[in-house]
């Protein structure tokens, strides 16, 4: 039981084509400046981010002490 080599073939230019939109992406967002606005969401979510994993080590810490 194998892949019919239509559908295998259908499935590789998918693929393709998301990769290629990604990089278009990713190449068309590198050029944008980073707003004031995106910076302080930045700030604020990486606090969030280590604030909540330093208490999740903190409470395992103190579970298996």
């Amino acid at each position: 039981m194998g892949i019919n080599p239509i559908r295998r073939d259908n499935i590789m230019q998918n693929l393709t084509f998301e990769t290629n939109l990604l990089e278009h992406d990713r190449k068309r967002m590198q050029g944008q400046k980073v707003t004031k606005n995106q910076q302080t969401v930045g700030k604020i979510m990486f606090w969030t981010l280590l604030v909540l994993l330093v208490a999740a080590i903190g409470v395992y810490v103190s579970m298996h002490l």
